[in-house]
């Protein structure tokens, strides 16, 4: 009986402490990095802060820079102080979509890593400044749909799920 309640505590004390390695905590920072050493070390091309244009909007994240980097293995990434943007990957997507990821890398700087924080600061940002109305956001969560879960992502259907909540409670805060 001992034997078994040991094994029994080991292998909850082992999923216990798997599960606390694994966790992140969700209001850290993105990672420090600045235009430069992304560069350096994978290439891009700078935007400074305020001169980036997608679809003919201009878009700022504060004083952040913008890299594009066409290497980038996903459409976008957030770095303390600094945006990556894969222009590659943005071809062909609705100018909503391509608005809402970079507003959602945005967030990062101000709400940390945590993703469903960062998606509804998006759809504020879109909300507030009048690009993001409810067909803009039926094709971001078109875009968003076959996400899979992972260990910082809900699932797509579930972050748009958030993302249409968010949408409604900023009603009344519309670009006029």
């Amino acid at each position: 009986m001992r034997s078994k309640q040991f094994r029994l505590s080991a292998w909850a004390t082992a999923a216990l402490a798997c599960a606390l390695s694994a966790a992140e905590p969700v209001s850290a920072a993105p990672p420090a990095l600045s235009a430069q050493a992304y560069m350096a070390a994978h290439g891009g091309t700078l935007a400074p802060a305020g001169t980036l244009e997608i679809d003919g909007r201009r878009m700022t994240c504060g004083r952040y820079p913008t890299v594009l980097d066409p290497h980038l293995n996903d459409f976008g990434e957030a770095y303390l102080g600094l945006i990556v943007l894969n222009p590659r990957l943005f071809a062909g997507l609705a100018t909503p979509v391509k608005l809402w990821i970079y507003s959602h890398e945005c967030g990062h700087e101000s709400v940390g890593r945590d993703e469903s924080k960062a998606d509804c600061a998006a759809v504020r940002r879109g909300r507030r400044e009048g690009w993001l109305t409810e067909k803009g956001l039926a094709q971001v969560c078109a875009f968003m749909q076959p996400a899979h879960a992972d260990s910082r992502h809900f699932s797509g259907p579930q972050r748009c799920a958030f993302m249409r909540q968010c949408f409604q409670q900023s009603a009344g805060s519309t670009h006029r």
